[in-house]
């Protein structure tokens, strides 16, 4: 039987196990609980929220461990939200939460093989967007001639796809 790793997380760190249970307890709706969660446990952990909250400095200490393109719990949801659309979203936001505390992020590669319908057809770049806030983020493809510079857009950023 294989373990799940936020399960053992849980289990393993009274911390996070003292927010969740009381979340889980409260009288709040899943998405309540969720947003809840993204915010608590991204400060409990000094988490960057959003792509605003990693400084320079933080991009010195990612790069010194071979990350080029760290990542935000805002955009990790948006990702994973993208992948599996319908999933509670308690579970997306600690998805999300677990994969930046570890540095194990999701392959954007994958949303973009279901947005252009197949590895192959992935152009070696393209741009993507956010909307949404906190745990409903949502990640979103720029279509051609289209601006990312919209109402509702959070960050954007320019993919470079390694063919």
């Amino acid at each position: 039987m294989t373990s799940n790793p936020i399960d053992e997380w849980y289990a393993e760190d009274k911390n996070l196990r003292k927010i969740i249970d009381k979340l889980s307890l409260s009288n709040k709706s899943p998405f309540e609980q969720a947003k809840d969660a993204f915010y608590q446990v991204s400060q409990l952990y000094n988490l960057p929220k959003y792509p605003d909250d990693i400084k320079e400095d933080d991009y010195r200490k990612f790069q010194e461990e071979g990350i080029t393109e760290p990542r935000s719990v805002f955009e990790e949801v948006g990702i994973i939200r993208y992948l599996e659309p319908d999933d509670d979203p308690r579970g997306v936001v600690m998805f999300a939460l677990y994969n930046i505390k570890h540095k194990t992020y999701m392959d954007i590669s994958f949303c973009a093989e279901q947005h252009f319908g197949s590895a192959k057809k992935i152009p070696s770049n393209y741009m993507v967007y956010f909307t949404g806030d906190d745990a409903d983020s949502k990640l979103n493809f720029l279509s051609d001639n289209e601006s990312w510079a919209k109402e509702g857009v959070k960050y954007a950023s320019k993919i470079l796809h390694n063919l």
